[in-house]
């Protein structure tokens, strides 16, 4: 009988655990998986990057028939269109650099500024004679267009002709 007595609490405990409203074990894989995702870090939020540069530039050397050079305004035309872009350089400037020109194409002309016994308005620019070498033999003096891309650099682009009297006008 003593062995029926405890039978009785051992048939109740397998009776409750498989009752139909109980709730099954979960699986290994399940636990698993709870807990390497408990543990992964939240994606981080990446900075909107910035946008690239816009624009190119145009830079090279500055000359003048004297023994300095003058404060000048050197400027960009963009070729087709009244826009242009400038920069000014001080006494003694031997180079410029002119940035954030929207891509297309360049004419580039200096202008003396006057001052330190310079005449103001007098002009030079990137010609088609700067491209032959400025010899005697080079009596091209047309404009030379220069091409601009967004990001790059149009470099030597150097203000070597100042004997074209028909550059445009100083803006």
């Amino acid at each position: 009988m003593r062995k029926f007595l405890m039978l009785i609490p051992l048939s109740l405990l397998l009776t409750f655990c498989a009752a139909p409203g109980a709730a099954p074990a979960p699986d290994v894989a399940d636990i698993v998986s709870a807990t390497l995702t408990a543990y992964v870090p939240a994606p981080e939020e990446m900075p909107t990057p910035l946008p690239a540069p816009t624009g190119g530039s145009i830079s090279g050397r500055l000359s003048y028939p004297a023994d300095a050079i003058p404060p000048m305004k050197v400027v960009a035309f963009r070729v087709g269109s009244d826009e242009f872009f400038f920069v000014e350089t001080a006494h003694n400037q031997p180079i410029y650099r002119i940035d954030n020109l929207p891509e297309g194409k360049y004419n580039v002309v200096a202008y003396t500024l006057g001052g330190d016994s310079f005449p103001a308005g007098l002009s030079g620019g990137y010609t088609q004679a700067v491209l032959c070498g400025m010899g005697e033999e080079c009596t091209e003096h047309g404009l030379v267009d220069v091409v601009v891309f967004d990001g790059e650099e149009s470099s030597e682009v150097d203000i070597l002709d100042w004997l074209q009297p028909d550059f445009p006008p100083m803006p």
